[in-house]
């Protein structure tokens, strides 16, 4: 296994005046040299971690939010938080799979690629570090379970197309105890099966289950009540409740990814309240999971994007009044605009909630940030993994 920058070391370089924290050095081609990382102090190893990722959610989607929502959203409230660099090796755009792996493994790679290098070799991920630890691991996404997120934590392929090498290489590796995501058709379940998953047909049931391999194929969409063709839907903050009563029985702890997906479709289509319904949704997982981990001191919650998606743009004059007539109305106004249907190189947000873990927190109106690598150096140092 790979080794990791010790999260002390990294604070004496700081307190020094360094100006390259990164594991890859500072004549990395990938991101920009002058990127600082999240300093920890006083670091204790952390038994759980959970990660949640808005897909697409960039800083712009967080402030309509909390327009929205007129008060801070849920992962806004948190104690520590910095900016992130979302390129890829090849691009200063990313795409999810790049980003993914970036965020699962520690390597920038080009777009396209899941869980593998430049060279296409398969990376360790962080998944695979907790389950070497002895802890569970869980993967949720309110997408296919196909998608690039989850696959960047759980398998490995040259291309991000490839969804049945993906699949059996996520499955065949059995490093991951939950899978909670939407599968398209049993061929999808069959790796699963056939390396010992059980299949979990009520969400409700996933606390309950006895068994070391599981997956749901769920429709997990913003509103729990929706049909979407003719299939009933739950909501996400409560599969991600379920997940994190599973995972929890294990007493070496647990890492789990959850991913809300939808976010960036909202993007895509340029659709505000299509965007803000999701982005709604994943808050709420958000606040549920501080529900969960309230009172203990050995849990740490991340709450992150892998990029912005649809180039988001916001203008004097935008308040909750004129944003709910567009949400209400045909979606568009002009104090806000789109600017593309793809994703862009836009920073995102990084939150940290940590109990019993001292983060030292940057001044973020200068251009200080880290870069998405870094997220994965953090959990690794967590976790106890170091030199």
């Amino acid at each position: 296994m790979k080794k990791f920058k010790n999260a002390k070391r990294w604070l004496s370089l700081a307190l020094a005046g360094a100006t390259c924290f990164s594991l890859v050095s500072c004549g990395d081609k990938g991101g920009k040299d002058e990127n600082k990382t999240i300093i920890l102090e006083n670091v204790t190893t952390a038994k759980n971690i959970i990660l949640l990722i808005g897909d697409g959610m960039g800083p712009n989607q967080v402030t309509v939010g909390e327009i929205f929502k007129g008060e801070k959203l849920t992962m806004q409230k948190f104690p520590y938080a910095t900016k992130v660099e979302t390129r890829s090796a090849n691009s200063v755009v990313t795409d999810s799979a790049a980003a993914a792996t970036a965020l699962a493994t520690g390597v920038r790679t080009n777009n396209g690629v899941i869980g593998k290098n430049n060279a296409l070799e398969d990376l360790t991920t962080i998944v695979d570090i907790a389950h070497g630890l002895g802890k569970r691991t869980g993967i949720i996404a309110t997408e296919e379970l196909t998608g690039a997120t989850p696959m960047g934590f759980s398998g490995h392929a040259g291309a991000r197309g490839q969804s049945l090498i993906l699949m059996n290489s996520a499955a065949e590796s059995s490093n991951v105890n939950l899978f909670a995501s939407y599968l398209i058709d049993t061929t999808e379940e069959m790796p699963l099966k056939s390396n010992g998953y059980e299949k979990i047909k009520d969400v409700a049931d996933i606390s309950e289950a006895t068994s070391e391999k599981i997956f749901g194929s769920y429709m997990i969409k913003a509103e729990a009540e929706s049909m979407a063709d003719g299939v009933a839907s739950t909501a996400f903050d409560r599969v991600v409740v379920e997940a994190l009563e599973y995972l929890s029985q294990d007493e070496d702890g647990f890492f789990l990814m959850a991913e809300g997906s939808h976010i960036d479709h909202g993007g895509h289509d340029n659709d505000i309240k299509y965007m803000i319904d999701e982005l709604m949704a994943f808050d709420d997982a958000v606040q549920a999971v501080l529900e969960w981990a309230e009172g203990r001191d050995d849990t740490v919650v991340i709450v992150t994007a892998d990029h912005e998606t649809g180039d988001l743009q916001l203008y004097d004059g935008l308040n909750q009044e004129t944003l709910m007539e567009a949400y209400n109305g045909n979606g568009y106004s002009e104090y806000f605009d789109w600017g593309s249907t793809g994703h862009s190189a836009a920073d995102v947000w990084c939150f940290i909630n940590g109990a019993d873990v001292d983060f030292s927190q940057y001044s973020f109106e200068t251009d200080e940030l880290i870069k998405n690598t870094d997220v994965f150096e953090i959990m690794c140092d967590l976790f106890g993994v170091e030199d």
